[in-house]
């Protein structure tokens, strides 16, 4: 594997100069804030906003979700569907500071699901993680991140087993460096990040050992994104995207070298139009190579992008769409195009009470093996907020899958109430 050397060089280099060119004078005017409209869920409100505890210069936020549900499928399988009912507790925090220069946050979650009859599909999410932004001055800044992650798979999920005594548990700890500029109509950002994941072997119901160690790799990548602002609220860019992933070695379970390099290449617009729309689209083209010779290298187009429709004060429509190349997570293939369709509602019926309606499309393109997922998600919800420390929620989801391999259908029922301490 190619290291990042050359890559790390560059960035550091980007940043004596950004460092340099920060000390010259600016533009008074900002190319690229994008406030003009507000949406609905962003919008504050006093009244029923939960109100942030103060810790000297630091601010925290908590809240406690209690919920209880139902699901139609729990296994996502297409025949002997199995229904259930789970109960929710998911508590977290976010503690950020409030200074005039510079930043320090830091978050943490648990999201736990007790399901009453099928103990053994009960999990555990947490997740625990850092960020800071240190202002070099007023047009260059540093920033970081730092994130740790213990999960549990979905059994709708593309690399669950259908025939794993329980979900495959997994853990993720990862971060970033970078540095950000902007100056006038000139905005430039550099940001250097690894990943590193590790998968548990999950026991079959014939009494086997599925083996994962065929998953666990450490991702590095290096993203540098330039952009120019033609007008006030109207910026184009460029962007580039270099990833490497590095694998296990090949093992008896596994013959395949996963190793491969990435590189992502986008240009596109970020914008906040008169007609009531900002968005940031963009359109390019990505190619995956692996070390494997026996592997067939991915290429094609690469999209990603969302869209902000203010219909009015009350109404907000927004839309994403992504197509990337991801791992699996599947012993006999390397890679699958991904393709995202994301359309979203939300709607103020009263001041206290929020409607959502969300549809959602995926499309898995799986190389080297003959399945295609076509996948189809629909939520409807409510959110009625009592006060500022007690809200209550409501939803329901369908998920459908169309596929050669695992075909499901899920209908999920949620009421909770969220506590704001």
């Amino acid at each position: 594997m190619k290291t990042f050397t050359l890559k790390l060089s560059a960035l550091t280099a980007l940043g004596i100069v950004l460092g340099t060119v920060s000390a010259t004078a600016q533009e008074d005017e900002d190319f690229f804030i994008r406030n003009k409209y507000q949406a609905v869920t962003d919008r504050a409100q006093p009244e029923f906003d939960p109100l942030p505890i103060r810790l000297g210069s630091f601010q925290a936020v908590s809240e406690v979700d209690f919920s209880l549900g139902t699901t139609s499928n729990l296994f996502a399988t297409s025949e002997d569907e199995i229904d259930d009912v789970f109960l929710r507790f998911a508590p977290q925090f976010n503690l950020d500071s409030d200074w005039g220069r510079h930043a320090l946050g830091v978050f943490g979650s648990v999201d736990h699901l007790e399901y009453t009859d099928t103990t053994s599909e009960s999990r555990t999410n947490i997740r625990v993680g850092a960020d800071g932004r240190l202002d070099v001055s007023s047009a260059f800044a540093l920033f970081g991140a730092l994130q740790a992650e213990d999960l549990v798979e979905p059994r709708s999920n593309i690399s669950s087993l259908q025939n794993a005594e329980e979900p495959i548990e997994y853990s993720r700890l990862g971060g970033e460096v970078g540095a950000r500029y902007e100056s006038g109509r000139i905005r430039i950002r550099g940001a250097l990040g690894l990943q590193s994941s590790d998968y548990d072997d999950v026991e079959l119901t014939n009494g086997l050992i599925q083996d994962q160690d065929f998953r666990d790799r450490d991702e590095l990548s290096a993203t540098v994104r330039v952009a120019y602002a033609v007008e006030r609220d109207w910026a184009l860019f460029a962007e580039a995207t270099r990833d490497e992933s590095d694998y296990d070695a090949p093992n008896i379970f596994n013959a395949i070298n996963r190793d491969s390099e990435g590189t992502i290449l986008r240009v596109g617009s970020d914008f906040e139009l008169s007609s009531l729309l900002r968005g940031d689209i963009g359109i390019g083209y990505q190619q995956y190579e692996y070390d494997d010779p026996t592997l067939t290298d991915v290429d094609g187009l690469a999209i990603a992008g969302n869209l902000q429709w203010f219909v009015t004060q009350l109404t907000t429509i927004s839309s994403e769409a992504e197509r990337r190349v991801i791992d699996p997570g599947i012993v006999t293939t390397n890679a699958a195009v991904q393709t995202s369709l994301n359309a979203r509602v939300d709607h103020e019926l009263l001041r206290n009470i929020l409607l959502t309606g969300e549809a959602r499309f995926t499309n898995f393109d799986f190389e080297n093996i003959n399945r295609d997922d076509d996948r189809y998600n629909f939520r409807v919800g409510a959110s009625w907020k009592l006060n500022r420390n007690i809200w209550v929620d409501g939803s329901y989801q369908l998920t459908d899958q169309s596929s050669n391999v695992q075909d499901f259908t899920d209908n999920r029922f949620l009421v909770g109430i969220r506590i704001f301490p």
